[in-house]
């Protein structure tokens, strides 16, 4: 018998999800914009394709459960899932770490804007960031969570913002002192400087 195919990152939040009671297509939707997007995006589009391969691959099965005029699916984790997902969770090998901040790529290449231009990247940074801490501290005020590692990732990401917007601050205080960022009530010439 072949080796079984290793799972995809969205492979692994729905046998997740589906690990945790989040049964059907939405639900684990749900679940994923509630949760697991802040740290790691799965398309939304690709989980009902996801759904349809784990089941092919044995690791899920589905029953239909009819509600009403549409058809609805529930999904369990069969033994084969559950060891794929147990594996995968004790990998002794280091996870990928990947940061994907659009901010912060635009951060990179500012130097090529105008003083007032970078001051504005650095500000949407900012503001990016106490938005994401605003959202985060309300569902912790909530506590809308399924169980404590559930909160704690959460409030990992509580922490890293508010060390974000920390950051932050510090930046366009030192590069405005340097120059490099125009002053705050000063208009910039359209010249990069």
């Amino acid at each position: 018998m072949p080796a079984p195919a290793p799972l995809t990152q969205t492979a692994r939040i729905v046998l997740g999800l589906i690990a945790e009671g989040h049964a059907t297509g939405y639900a684990i939707k749900a679940e994923v914009e509630r949760s697991t997007k802040r740290y790691w995006g799965a398309s939304i589009g690709g989980i009902y394709p996801e759904l349809r391969r784990l089941t092919d691959a044995g690791l899920i099965t589905v029953r239909d459960d009819p509600r009403g005029d549409s058809p609805r699916h529930n999904y369990e984790l069969t033994e084969a899932g559950a060891a794929a997902l147990r594996r995968w969770l004790t990998d002794c090998e280091n996870p990928t770490l990947e940061m994907r901040d659009e901010s912060l790529l635009r951060l990179r290449f500012a130097n090529v804007l105008t003083r007032a231009e970078r001051s504005e990247v650095l500000a949407t940074k900012r503001r990016l960031h106490q938005e994401r801490a605003a959202e985060i501290e309300a569902q912790l005020s909530r506590d809308e969570f399924d169980d404590r590692f559930h909160r704690l990732t959460a409030e990992y990401a509580h922490e890293l913002h508010r060390w974000a917007i920390s950051w932050c601050e510090r930046q366009a205080v030192e590069l405005t002192a340097d120059g490099a960022l125009a002053p705050v009530s000063e208009p910039d010439a359209a010249t990069p400087g």
